[in-house]
């Protein structure tokens, strides 16, 4: 990760009580080994978010494009334009944050990580509101002190904008991603407007359908059923590495790599009328790995069998209507023994 600009400012708010107030740093945070193990943990949290929505900056309308505030997508150009420098973009930034949490009363503020990095040949952007925790250390005299300290697990609001994409492909609609956290819609609409996204792409909607085309494809189009659960492992477990990274899942790439042997008439299936794939797939980490999973449960009993185990360590007998398991987990046998 190659990091250019890293700067944190401040927004005081709390729910029902009047408008914001703004802390705003003078200048960037100068690089470090500490700045740069901060942000890839940042990294990893947001890739880790289950439910992004991706979408692109929603376009003006010709007859009010004069009339306009400030929008993200007019300072960020003005930034990489470099008619302006990272300290004043993100100065204005959050003075446009302040216009759309001043509108939403139960909005409460924190601290706003804005970093302009480069990670696997391409430059982002990372907003991300985080909350200071109170906890506690033990320093170099074996005393215990209090300290404070940003929660990064627990992200509150999230934003990431592909910039390499939307400089050389804007028309993909999918360069933004976002992430909210466990406020309600109405809460965190304000920071999508502060985005300027038009959030239009759910990433668990869209994963859905294509391990749903992964599926049907292996059931009308492949006869050995070593081969579809071949597929159908691969095409989880390059969806799943593609999503650690927070990479979109390219659907030739992934086509080349599930469906070796047979990618010309998989990737002929995916484009047909039947699916609306796009050529690139956001990743759903939850939808992936609930895909090669059976399950059922009744009153007294609930399973969840991997799919690659039937056959080998879970055998089914139709006719009887029974499962015979062998290879317990050690915490199941342990509990059964203690019975």
């Amino acid at each position: 990760m190659l990091i250019h600009e890293f700067i944190i400012h401040q927004i005081d708010k709390q729910a029902d009580q009047g408008p914001s107030k703004l802390s705003l740093c003078p200048h960037s945070i100068a690089a470090s080994a500490t700045q740069e193990t901060f942000l890839g943990d940042m990294n990893k949290v947001y890739n880790s978010k289950p439910s992004k929505i991706f979408g692109a900056f929603v376009v003006a309308d010709e007859d009010t494009q004069g009339q306009q505030a400030d929008s993200m997508q007019q300072l960020l150009g003005q930034y990489l334009a470099k008619t302006s420098n990272f300290i004043e973009f993100s100065q204005h930034a959050m003075q446009l944050l302040k216009q759309y949490m001043d509108q939403a009363s139960k909005a409460t503020g924190g601290y706003l990580v804005f970093a302009h990095y480069t990670l696997f040949g391409s430059d982002f952007l990372m907003i991300a509101m985080l909350n200071n925790v109170s906890g506690v250390a033990v320093d170099n005299n074996l005393d215990i002190n209090s300290v404070d300290y940003l929660e990064l697990n627990k992200l509150h609001l999230a934003a990431r904008i592909d910039l390499t994409q939307w400089q050389e492909d804007a028309s993909s609609g999918r360069y933004i991603s976002m992430i909210r956290g466990k406020e309600s819609h109405k809460l965190s609409e304000y920071f999508r407007k502060f985005i300027g996204s038009d959030e239009s792409i759910s990433s668990k909607e869209e994963t859905s359908e294509l391990l749903t085309a992964v599926n049907q494809f292996c059931e009308e189009k492949i006869t050995d059923d070593e081969q579809k659960s071949q597929i159908r492992h691969k095409a989880s477990e390059f969806c799943l590495e593609q999503a650690d990274k927070g990479q979109n899942v390219v659907l030739k790439d992934f086509s080349n790599y599930a469906a070796e042997g047979v990618v010309d008439d998989f990737i002929n299936y995916v484009n047909s009328e039947q699916f609306k794939l796009s050529q690139e797939i956001a990743p759903n980490k939850t939808v992936i790995r609930r895909f090669n999973k059976i399950s059922g449960r009744n009153d007294r009993i609930s399973i969840t069998i991997n799919e690659e185990a039937l056959g080998e360590s879970v055998i089914f007998d139709p006719k009887n209507e029974t499962l015979t398991i062998t290879d317990l987990p050690a915490a199941l046998k342990a509990q059964l023994l203690d019975r």
